[in-house]
């Protein structure tokens, strides 16, 4: 199945085309993708990604979703790009953009 993330209308819509096995990785990764392609923003806090984006999919909250954007951080999927209070606010790169388009191409 083919996304196009200029063609969906709602994060629920986009969310419930995932693979039902899709890791916490491409969860966080779709979001992030989301986040930057449809709501203009340039980066998110994790607590955000968890309290918004994975409550409205209704997708399990993840045990440390900071450790995995670490780990995308690690793969050059997400940059961090400073802090907002004490959480490190995440920016997705042109990797892990075209990462994720790709996976999702895919699917």
């Amino acid at each position: 199945m083919s996304i196009e993330f200029t063609n969906v209308l709602t994060w629920e819509e986009f969310a419930s085309s995932l693979p039902k096995n899709a890791t916490d990785t491409d969860k966080l990764m779709a979001a992030m993708c989301f986040h930057f392609e449809t709501e203009n923003s340039d980066s998110a806090e994790i607590r955000t990604i968890t309290n918004n984006y994975f409550r409205r999919a209704r997708w399990s909250r993840p045990v440390n979703l900071s450790a995995t954007a670490n780990y995308c951080a690690g793969k050059g999927w997400l940059s961090e790009v400073g802090k907002s209070n004490t959480q490190k606010l995440w920016k997705i790169t042109k990797r892990g953009y075209e990462t994720i388009k790709a996976k999702m191409i895919h699917a």
